[in-house]
């Protein structure tokens, strides 16, 4: 019987061990992301929605021109930070 315990100990470990930590995490953290998303989403489908007249490029150039200036205001205020 103890054998048969150790053999099944040892099994066990190597499947313990065999687990890419990297992947599990990514899995462990998929509902945050999906909360992080739902609302990118959800204001996709409302302009699209809303706004018939546009289109996926409309809303893409939309958030391209947004991100832009954020990234725009990111850059300036490192550059005026750097110098004190």
């Amino acid at each position: 019987m103890e054998k048969y315990r150790q053999k099944l100990e040892k099994i066990y470990q190597l499947l313990n061990e065999e687990d890419d930590p990297v992947f599990k995490k990514w899995h462990q953290s998929l509902i945050p992301k999906a909360i992080l998303l739902l609302p990118v989403v959800a204001f996709g489908f409302t302009f699209l929605k809303v706004n018939t007249d546009k289109s996926i490029l409309d809303l893409i150039s939309f958030f391209a021109v947004g991100s832009l200036l954020v990234f725009g205001g990111i850059f300036l205020n490192l550059l005026l930070s750097k110098g004190r």
